[in-house]
């Protein structure tokens, strides 16, 4: 099974990416705090007969992505995840490799 992890794939951008993308991956679906909107793209997926989980972690906590990921590796020892969106996160005026972890705009997720 091949895997797509979507960060806030609960509402907007990360929602539309999540259904579009379950076409042709099990979809991982990231939220922060809002599960309701998180349980139901999960549902929505698996109606059209795709497959979902949902992983919350705080993508501005690196030591919680990390418990995250781990945690899924655990439970998915055979499998990986083959496609990451980082959707979720807050926009800052400058350039990506100029931003640090400790501004809380940036984080790197282990795949």
């Amino acid at each position: 099974m091949k895997y797509a992890l979507i960060t806030g794939a609960s509402r907007g951008i990360g929602r539309a990416v999540a259904l579009l993308l379950a076409e042709q991956y099990s979809i991982i679906i990231n939220y922060h705090s809002n599960s309701e909107c998180a349980q139901e793209v999960k549902q929505l997926i698996e109606e059209k007969g795709g497959h979902a989980e949902l992983l919350p972690f705080d993508v501005a906590d690196p030591k919680a992505i990390e418990a995250a990921i781990d945690c899924w590796e655990a439970a998915h020892p055979d499998e990986f995840i083959s496609v990451l969106v980082n959707n979720a996160g807050i926009r800052r005026d400058n350039v990506m490799f100029m931003m640090s972890e400790e501004t809380g705009t940036v984080f790197w997720i282990r795949i």
